[in-house]
């Protein structure tokens, strides 16, 4: 017999709040979002690039409501609109960032949740931008984005960034890049 319950307690286009129910386990009202725009599935992407004084980092200095009116540093980020995963992150970089790439040119970092009050999934991804430049701007139409832009940082400025995707992002890359280090033989 089941004893466990999945409620909807509002909803419109954008998100649904839904409160979860399971008698057997002691769970009695646990609150919690859900992204229906995207069913619950985002891409995340942190670019980077190795030069001179070190690695550099792209990130989007942009207006989030929800953290402040005054543009805050953040990770690439979008919905998956139905598409690949892959071609999502594509998208999303392309449209916040200006930089064209390819699908397999992405490196996967896993996957994230949002937060302990949303079932939100993360698709994290990287990407080597070494001697590339940003196209054209794109954008998605919002004015908001149309507002932000895309930031080089380095590590000490991404360090401070108070999205926690960002740090995930970066820690995962890092370990990416330092498995390649030691896998091609080379010390750090």
């Amino acid at each position: 017999m089941t004893t466990r319950s999945d409620e909807l307690l509002c909803e419109n286009k954008f998100v649904s709040l839904r409160v979860i129910r399971d008698t057997a386990a002691g769970v009695d009202g646990y609150v919690y979002a859900h992204e229906a725009r995207c069913a619950g599935r985002m891409v995340a992407v942190l670019p980077y690039k190795a030069t001179q004084f070190g690695y550099r980092y792209l990130v989007r200095s942009e207006i989030t409501p929800c953290w402040s009116i005054i543009p805050t540093l953040s990770a690439i980020t979008g919905g998956c609109e139905g598409r690949d995963v892959r071609a999502e992150a594509v998208r999303e970089l392309l449209e916040e960032t200006s930089f064209a790439i390819k699908p397999d040119e992405l490196i996967p970092l896993g996957d994230s949740f949002a937060s302990k009050s949303s079932d939100t999934v993360f698709n994290l991804f990287s990407v080597n931008l070494a001697g590339r430049t940003a196209g054209p701007p794109s954008g998605d139409g919002t004015p908001l984005e149309a507002r932000g832009r895309a930031v080089w940082v380095d590590k000490n400025d991404l360090t401070k960034i108070p999205d926690p995707l960002v740090a995930l992002l970066y820690l995962r890359l890092r370990e990416q890049l330092v498995d390649q280090f030691f896998s091609a033989g080379e010390a750090l």
